[in-house]
């Protein structure tokens, strides 16, 4: 199914009677606060998406504050959580039993800024480098070193999230979001290279949906509808990161101070990140290739550490998505 036929289905279940009964709840624990990071939600909100699917959402913000999003999910204070992939499996390593049901980015938001005058383009330029890396991450270098065969060659300088320390000579290179860093220095004019960890045999899925198992088994119906309504709001915001970026600044976060070309920009530049082949074959956003997982994301986790992994196919369940989209699972 193209995106046109799957928008054409979500507006034929929007219009089924079911959509009239009294609305669910679906709680979702953001990973951050409410920025134009969580765009697709917001415009799926305000466009009446998850009203038309029977859903009433609630979306709780996250931040530096934040314990965990899977400690919230676990103990039933949210219905849904968003993450990354590794985060997810850590938990499940620890006792949780986690579903992954689908994940907004396709791709890692990780990547390694550098200057031109010393660029990192490929895992080797890395060798001899003094790496900036916030507080918890080394294990993305380390692991970005390991599943290309290279040794730990290179110090690690402790950072924030800002690129003040590369533009200033305290690091050679960045550990960094691809649309965070490199947007800052963009405005402020200064030349950079910037590489994905996907680019560098990294891969992971960004900003993953997941439920506990009992939640998907009790609430099943209302998690379909708000799949439904989910991946057709992140449709949306591909199509028009204005209005996105605009839902987070003055309405979802507007107590924030967001800056709103600021927040268009990022948006632009995460769009690609929520789109791939497979989401295109498959006609819209939110899917995963459990085939990729075992190949991809899990050899890249256990290069970075992660040893214990759950099976994928007790990690990922894309029953619920294949119902929203109204087709198999198959990837």
């Amino acid at each position: 199914m193209n995106r046109r036929g799957f928008l054409a289905s979500t507006l034929a279940a929007a219009a089924t009677p079911a959509a009239a009964a009294a609305p669910q709840s679906v709680t979702t624990q953001f990973l951050w606060i409410k920025n134009v990071e969580y765009a697709g939600f917001f415009v799926a909100d305000a466009r009446g998406y998850y009203r038309n699917a029977g859903v009433a959402p609630t979306f709780l913000a996250g931040g530096p504050n934040l314990a965990s999003v899977e400690s919230i999910v676990a103990a039933g204070r949210a219905d849904v959580g968003f993450n990354d992939i590794e985060k997810i499996t850590d938990a499940i390593a620890q006792g949780a039993d986690f579903v992954v049901l689908g994940a907004v980015y396709q791709h890692g938001v990780g990547g390694i800024l550098s200057l031109p005058r010393a660029p990192v383009r490929t895992a080797a330029d890395l060798l001899g480098k003094r790496v900036g890396i916030p507080s918890g991450a080394r294990e993305y270098i380390d692991g970005v070193l390991t599943v290309n065969h290279l040794p730990l060659n290179y110090t690690a300088v402790p950072v924030g999230f800002g690129p003040e320390p590369l533009v200033q000579g305290a690091c050679d290179a960045l550990l960094c979001y691809l649309v965070n860093q490199p947007l800052e220095l963009a405005a402020q004019h200064v030349p950079y290279v910037v590489v994905s960890l996907d680019d560098l045999r990294f891969p992971v899925y960004a900003g993953c949906l997941y439920a506990t198992r009992e939640t998907i088994v009790r609430r099943r119906s209302a998690l379909v509808g708000y799949l439904r309504a989910t991946a057709r709001g992140w449709a949306d915001n591909a199509r028009d990161p204005v209005l996105g970026a605009t839902l987070a600044t003055n309405t979802y976060g507007a107590s924030l101070g967001l800056d709103l070309q600021q927040q268009i920009a990022q948006n632009r530049a995460q769009v690609p990140l929520t789109e791939s082949a497979l989401t295109r074959r498959r006609g819209g956003p939110l899917w995963i290739s459990t085939d990729e997982v075992e190949h991809g994301v899990y050899r890249a986790l256990r290069a970075a550490g992660h040893a214990k992994l759950p099976p994928v196919d007790r990690l990922v369940d894309l029953s619920l998505l294949a119902e929203a989209y109204g087709h198999g699972p198959g990837a």
